[in-house]
């Protein structure tokens, strides 16, 4: 017996748990909506008790004789299986459509996000109660890899995206079913297991699944949500760039020239008299915020006078200014419209300071970080503000809605900390004798 790779198999396996747990709710907050992105944690706590049943079940069918050979099956299965549910996953489309045809398609993905943590829990079932190594030892492996996992899936989501993340957790997991073959922990089983075949091949499974992983990431013709928020995603439409992290899918698109759009336009504002070129950053599918190619020249973005989100501006004397929710650049660009020389922008995504600052092709369509004068945070809006003790004569926070599910909860981790007197208090401090703190919503 070895061990170290039991519970190296076992460290991994759970890591991977944790994992999947956490990049499914993130692709189903870009999919569907963030107060839905949670089922996933239900259905996971689902398929792992019903895993673990099922081995209860079977108290005569598994034992220590065959246990490295048991591990390393149901393993391999678990590894095969959460690449292809993450692959069939992508493909359906759970919007509003005829109530018989809807109801299949949710059957459909409860079971692409059922299976794999079904056989998770069978995996972690029979290291747990199976295993010749003292149980307490076992299970602080389990929990272990389990908080490592929680680190991981926060790493892999900012380097790469999230159907590309599901294939890393496949390759990791078929990673264990190789530490699970090396244990040694009793032989093979008298009769054959079905679907026994990968058995053979796991050190193959893991080199595909590992260029499957990176090839998808890299290619740009990989695994990608067919239908997100209801919409059809085509390669006609296909966007300039996507970027995921662990909180956020942005999508930039260009619309081209077309006249400028405002939240509150006045009603002396002729919409085409002010034809600009435009690019959309999407925000996991819907939350839109707007770019606008700038070269410095101020008159050429002179529509932004006409919107009501920018009315404070109008008051004299104002020489610094902040914005919380930079997003496109939109707000930072009206405050120089009006005159401020002293623009400063925090954003909590850090995707679209890049955008912003250096991603080439971007930086200089906007144009606002080469002009002086403009200075960029990427930090929580309320806690840079706590920490700075700058002063500003215009706070400006306009429509910072993302819609975005996050592991601390539906809108928790960036906006509704935002909204809270506490954080009111903090802004207002944060003004000058004459400032003003001006918000749309």
């Amino acid at each position: 017996m070895k061990p170290a790779r039991f519970y190296c198999g076992v460290f991994l396996v759970t890591a991977s748990g944790l994992m999947l747990q956490i990049v499914q709710t993130r692709i189903l907050s870009v999919v569907l909506w963030y107060y839905l992105a949670f089922l996933v944690i239900s259905i996971a706590m689902f398929g792992i008790t019903a895993g673990t049943v099922w081995v209860y079940l079977r108290r005569g069918q598994f034992s220590e004789r065959t246990l490295s050979h048991d591990l390393t099956y149901f393993t391999t299965l678990l590894a095969v299986a959460i690449a292809l549910c993450g692959a069939v996953q992508t493909t359906l489309a759970p919007v509003d459509s005829v109530v018989g045809t809807r109801l299949f398609v949710w059957f459909e993905l409860a079971i692409c996000l059922t299976l794999p943590f079904f056989l998770s829990g069978v995996v972690v079932s029979l290291a747990l109660t199976r295993s010749p190594f003292p149980v307490g030892r076992v299970y602080g492996v389990d929990l272990a890899g389990a908080a490592a996992g929680c680190l991981g899936a926060l790493m892999l989501l900012n380097l790469t995206d999230g159907p590309s993340a599901v294939l890393w957790v496949s390759a990791i997991t078929a990673l264990g079913a190789i530490a699970f073959a090396g244990s040694g922990i009793g032989g093979k089983p008298a009769t054959r297991l079905p679907f026994a075949v990968p058995l053979q091949y796991i050190k193959v499974i893991f080199v595909v699944l590992v260029l499957g992983a990176a090839l998808n990431s890299t290619t740009g013709q990989g695994i990608e949500p067919l239908v997100v928020k209801g919409k059809l995603e085509t390669t006609a439409d296909a966007p300039l760039l996507t970027k995921w992290n662990s909180f956020a899918r942005i999508s930039a698109s260009d619309i081209g020239v077309r006249p400028a759009g405002l939240w509150g336009p006045s009603p002396t504002y002729q919409s085409a008299d002010w034809p600009i070129e435009q690019r959309l950053m999407n925000i996991d599918g819907d939350a839109g915020t707007l770019a606008f190619r700038w070269d410095g020249n101020v008159a050429r973005a002179g529509f932004l006078k006409y919107d009501v989100t920018n009315l404070a501006y109008f008051l004299p004397g104002h020489r610094r200014a902040a914005v919380i929710g930079v997003g496109g650049g939109r707000d930072m660009l009206s405050a120089r419209v009006f005159g401020v020389p002293d623009v400063t922008g925090v954003e909590i995504n850090p995707i679209l300071a890049r955008l912003l600052t250096t991603e080439p092709g971007f930086a200089d369509f906007s144009g606002i970080a080469s002009q002086p004068g403009f200075h960029f945070h990427v930090d929580e809006g309320r806690s840079w503000f706590a920490r700075t003790s700058q002063s500003f004569d215009v706070i400006q926070m306009s429509l910072v809605d993302t819609w975005a599910a996050t592991g601390a909860g539906a809108f928790t981790l960036s906006e509704n900390g935002l909204y809270t007197v506490d954080a009111w208090t903090i802004f207002l401090g944060r003004l000058t004798d004459n400032g003003v703190f001006t918000v749309s919503r």
